[in-house]
């Protein structure tokens, strides 16, 4: 299985960033000196720090594409006639492309264009709407074994399981576009946006992108495509008066891609949660304060009772009201009116209830629900205190001929390097990324990978972002675990371990 970051690297979207093609199509209308023009005010509008461009060409070998005896009218079959190129003008927009450090990105109609593509130095194979049942020429372009993206316009949910079983089978990096291949689209209700949230469930190693044909100053579809998790965009180009009502000029593509790079920046990150010092300041002088109600000496031991709440705060190191609530312990004595600034200590139970916590809602994002017969556990091999480096959460499913156990970490989590002497071990991929060192060797985990750990096989594991996993093995076997490190291996395993009653 491809790891998401190698498709993501092979669509030049690494590190959050996102694809914008411009799609010059047959907009050169048969002139080359068109297709330069196109590309240099591409050129100009492609400035920005959150997106990557790439230039979209048509190849079609009109001598196999077109039907020879065709007497039927269609207004296409002049179109492609009056915007045909030679080879070698299409080999010299190909070039220009690329000499202005654009993704090249090509979509062929038939199996001839397929390998004079490849013969451009192509980057990205593209797959027209038209062409997502062309079977024929889906697994010529596989066998070139470049990334491949294809729009899903008129293919049913069945239709887009084919295409994607089909190139994940084969290890090709594949992104699919949203598509309403509806020229103009003006019907809002034809958008139907909302399935990208679909597809990218469905389809978790595939890029999900849009491909849009509304009108030249509607930008709504891509800004809302962007924020609903597109990673590629595109649109049709064109700076000439002969340009159709679904190709936007370079006013309409600068103007779209300013706000698209604003609507990328203004969602932020999505596993960050950012609060500013501003916003900490801002708050902190909205927020009620401790006060002693009563003189009081540091030997009370009915806190609760001796004091009050009151608007402002008149310290930056002053109680807050939330922390009445949390063991206090008092450094003083306190006069009537006092503002609180005593210390706070971090109890075992208030930890344990904020991992727990956390654990809880981390289940959540990964889709996991657990069972409320099963038996939860702290591992923290180098004390509760120290649970978010070291440790995980354990969720004995089952524990009888066989044992099967949820596990979770934390993002930057590891569990320390041990064996087991008897039992045999399978983890199995739910979510997120691990990294299993076993014998020396290093394994990196997503989502559907497994694994097996034999008997007296040293082995640790860890995770970048999270992860969440099944360990499924032989009956969990008390005191079958040797720890490389001889303080963990030495601590029985009811310190090392903390019984979750409440989950």
């Amino acid at each position: 299985m491809l790891l998401k970051k190698d498709i993501e690297k092979s669509f030049n979207i690494r590190n959050k960033k996102k694809l914008f093609i411009f799609e010059l199509a047959n907009n050169h209308n048969g002139s080359i000196d068109n297709g330069f023009i196109l590309i240099r005010s591409a050129k100009k509008i492609s400035k920005s720090s959150n997106i990557n461009f790439a230039i979209k060409l048509q190849f079609r070998d009109l001598k196999s594409f077109l039907y020879k005896k065709n007497r039927i009218k269609n207004k296409h079959i002049e179109r492609f006639k009056s915007a045909k190129l030679s080879e070698n003008e299409y080999s010299k927009l190909c070039k220009y492309i690329k000499k202005n450090n654009f993704t090249l990105v090509i979509t062929p109609f038939d199996e001839p264009s397929v390998s004079k593509a490849i013969k451009n130095k192509v980057d990205i194979l593209k797959i027209a709407s038209c062409s997502n049942t062309d079977w024929p020429l889906i697994e010529k372009i596989a066998q070139t074994k470049k990334p491949v993206i294809c729009s899903t316009g008129g293919l049913d949910i069945d239709g887009i399981d084919n295409i994607c079983n089909f190139f994940n089978h084969k290890k090709i990096p594949l992104a699919i576009l949203h598509c309403i291949s509806v020229y103009p689209t003006d019907d809002l209700k034809l958008f139907n946006l909302n399935f990208i949230k679909r597809l990218q469930l469905r389809y978790p190693n595939v890029i999900v992108g849009y491909s849009g044909h509304e009108r030249e100053d509607n930008f709504l579809p891509v800004l809302t495509a962007s924020s609903l998790g597109a990673r590629i965009f595109e649109r049709h180009f064109s700076i000439f008066d002969s340009r159709n009502k679904y190709s936007a000029d370079s006013k309409n593509l600068k103007e779209l891609i300013s706000q698209l790079n604003s609507n990328i920046e203004l969602l932020g990150h999505e596993n960050k949660k950012i609060i500013s010092k501003k916003e900490v300041d801002s708050l902190n002088q909205l927020r009620r304060g401790v006060f002693a109600k009563k003189n009081f000496s540091s030997k009370t031991k009915s806190l609760k009772k001796d004091v009050y709440f009151a608007f402002p705060k008149i310290n930056k190191k002053q109680l807050e009201p939330g922390d009445i609530s949390k063991p206090i312990k008092l450094t003083k004595n306190y006069k009537k009116d006092d503002a609180l600034v005593t210390n706070k200590i971090d109890s075992n139970y208030e930890i344990i209830r904020k991992y727990v916590h956390r654990y809880k809602y981390m289940l959540n994002e990964a889709n996991v629900v657990i069972s409320k017969d099963c038996r939860v556990e702290l591992s923290h091999h180098n004390g509760i205190k120290n649970l978010e480096k070291v440790g995980a959460l354990l969720v004995t499913l089952i524990n009888g001929q066989y044992c099967k156990k949820v596990i979770a970490l934390f993002p930057g989590q590891k569990h320390p390097k041990h064996k087991h002497f008897k039992k045999v071990e399978t983890f199995h991929m739910l979510w997120g990324d691990l990294q299993i060192i076993k014998s020396n060797k290093i394994f990196n985990l997503t989502v559907g990978d497994k694994l097996d750990v034999f008997k007296d096989e040293w082995h640790s594991f860890s995770t970048k972002n999270g992860a969440v996993f099944e360990e499924i093995s032989t009956e969990s076997i008390k005191s079958d675990s040797k720890y490389f490190d001889p303080v963990i291996d030495k601590t029985d395993s009811l310190v090392r371990k903390t019984l979750v009653p409440i989950w």
